[in-house]
């Protein structure tokens, strides 16, 4: 996979005492399969996630700006490398079926 473009949401869970945020990574060529997956507890964490995968500004704030009006959000037309999709530390959806089980 050299470069891959795609969407990443970003859900808001309300209640629970798991991860308040889960954000994906879907490739437009996977027919909507998710690629990976990372959770965090705080929107802090979230804002510099996207900041390590090269996310710009304004789109962060906008994210962030639905995210603390309790809803979901989603940032379309996202490219990352190979070397970003690792670094950024996605979880394959199976893995994290396996880790919850």
């Amino acid at each position: 996979m050299a470069s891959q473009e795609g969407i990443i949401k970003i859900h808001r869970s309300i209640g629970g005492s798991g991860a308040a945020f889960q954000v994906s990574f879907a490739a437009y060529n996977a027919e909507g399969e998710i690629a990976g997956v990372r959770q965090f507890r705080e929107l802090q964490q979230v804002r510099d996630f996207l900041r390590v995968l090269g996310v710009g500004a304004d789109y962060i704030r906008e994210a962030l700006r639905q995210l603390a009006a309790g809803r979901s959000a989603s940032l379309s037309d996202v490219s990352l490398s190979e070397t970003q999709f690792r670094r950024a530390g996605f979880v394959s959806l199976d893995n994290l079926a396996r880790s919850i089980g």
